[in-house]
C-alpha cells in the first residue's frame, strides 16, 4: 500500500491534508515546520503534466524568529520563505516520488533565480506553489512561488537531493 493510500484526507473544504497529516509527514518539526496544510496535489502524468503541490503556512506572528527580525516591525526572513517552499516540495516528493525517496530526508543543494517581491508579515497566510521540474541521478529540481492572497511574495528555483 502506497503512502498516498494511507494518508487521511481532510473533510475541510478546499483542503486535501490538514496539519496533523502534514506535520506527521514533514521531516522538519516545530518550531521549524513551515507548511500547515496541503490545498492541492497533482501527481503528474510523466509527460505533459508536472507533479505539483499547493500548501499553506499560517504566519501567526507567534513564531520565535519575529522576536528578532525585526522588533517593532516583524518580517518573515526571506530564507524561511524559501524554506517553506522547500518543505512543500519535500511533501510533494514524498508523495509523488515515494519509491525514490522512502526512508530518506531532503538536503538542499542550491537556490537560483530567487526574488523577494513583498514582505511577509504576521497574520498572513502564505500559499506555497511548487512544481517538480525534473529528476536526474537522485537530484530533484523545483520551481516555487509564495503568495499572500494574489500577491506574489517570493519565488525561486531550487535543487535538493534525498539522502
Amino acid at each position: 500500500m502506497s503512502l498516498l493510500e494511507t494518508l487521511k484526507k481532510s473533510e475541510k473544504a478546499g483542503v486535501v491534508y490538514e496539519a496533523d497529516v502534514v506535520h506527521g509527514l514533514l521531516p522538519q518539526k516545530a518550531p521549524f515546520a513551515f507548511v500547515d496544510e496541503v490545498l492541492s496535489l497533482e501527481l503528474g502524468d510523466g509527460k505533459d503534466v508536472l507533479p505539483s503541490l499547493v500548501g499553506l503556512y499560517h504566519v501567526t506572528g507567534e513564531e520565535k524568529f519575529f522576536q528578532g527580525h525585526f522588533p517593532g516591525n516583524p518580517v518573515m526572513p526571506g530564507v524561511l520563505q524559501v524554506e517553506s517552499m522547500a518543505q512543500a516540495a519535500t511533501l510533494l516528493t514524498m508523495i509523488a516520488r515515494e519509491a525514490d525517496v522512502v526512508g530518506k530526508r531532503p538536503a538542499f543543494m542550491g537556490i537560483e533565480n530567487c526574488r523577494f517581491r513583498n514582505p511577509v508579515l504576521p497574520g498572513m497566510d502564505l500559499r506555497l506553489e511548487v512544481k517538480l521540474l525534473s529528476v536526474r541521478h537522485g537530484i530533484f529540481k523545483y520551481s516555487g512561488k509564495a503568495f499572500s492572497g494574489e500577491k506574489l511574495m517570493c519565488e525561486a528555483d531550487f535543487v535538493a537531493a534525498m539522502v
